[in-house]
């Protein structure tokens, strides 16, 4: 019933309360941001974290897309602020050469 909407459209129509809108955004997108993410990290349980963090970040934040760009290029900077947010927060756990 959504596969045939647009992204822009998904988008729109789950700001405006649809419940299964955002779902099929991410049953589109997952894999794409799941690789974009391992990209940035490097690390697939840091890249894991991202991508949930990002998709809630999406989801709840969805009204500040402006339409200047492809639905694909928000989720992806939305990933990569995600991941590079996850990498600050991970505290080196080896030694420092001298």
């Amino acid at each position: 019933m959504l596969a045939g909407h647009t992204d822009r459209e998904l988008l729109a129509a789950h700001g405006a309360g649809d419940p299964d809108a955002f779902g099929e955004l991410f049953r589109r997108h997952k894999d794409r941001m799941w690789a974009i993410a391992v990209r940035t990290t490097r690390d697939p349980e840091i890249a894991a974290d991202a991508v949930q963090d990002a998709f809630i970040s999406a989801f709840r934040r969805a009204d500040s897309f402006r339409g200047d760009a492809q639905v694909t290029t928000w989720l992806h900077r939305i990933v990569v602020n995600a991941c590079l947010d996850r990498s600050r927060r991970i505290k080196p756990t080896g030694e420092l050469p001298e």
